[in-house]
């Protein structure tokens, strides 16, 4: 006797099943108990199967564009030279206040013409204590992050 399965298109991520959108086999009694009536999934019709895969083609094509998207703004960001940042310092060379995100954040806008938004979460800040140069990291994806160069001097 074999086992029957039916395929079903997740329309919320499921844990240990895969994320929304992806086309699974699992058994009657699943989809029938839990799927559906917690609207986790529906079952794969023709007609939403190929309603399905259009969806995976247009969203590889959005990643595609929007990776070359992100090369681009890397070259911009690490061609773009140093940034300087001037504080107030103390007599033994440590500055007061704290430079944080939101204010290398607003300083790369103001002075890069980006294509594509940044925030505060892409960016990685080395501990910033004492004048001199700093280099910090932005993770445009997982695959594309550009390094500038962030130079504090002497007000």
């Amino acid at each position: 006797m074999r086992k029957k399965t039916i395929q079903v298109i997740l329309t919320k991520d499921v844990q240990k099943l895969g994320k929304q959108g992806t086309l699974i086999k699992v058994k009657p009694g699943y989809i029938r108990n839990y799927l559906i009536p917690l609207k986790l999934g529906k079952i794969a019709t023709p007609s939403l199967i190929s309603q399905f895969e259009l969806q995976q083609r247009e969203s590889e094509v959005k990643q595609i564009h929007f990776s070359k998207k992100c090369i681009i703004n890397k070259e911009l960001l690490e061609n773009s030279g140093k940034f300087t940042i001037k504080k107030k310092i103390s007599e033994n060379g440590i500055f007061y206040g704290k430079i944080t995100k939101k204010h290398i954040l607003d300083l790369i806008i103001d002075n890069v013409d980006l294509t594509i938004d940044l925030n505060k979460n892409q960016l990685e800040l080395p501990e910033m204590k004492e004048l001199g140069e700093y280099i910090i990291e932005i993770t445009l994806t997982t695959d594309v992050i550009a390094k500038i160069n962030i130079e504090i001097l002497p007000e």
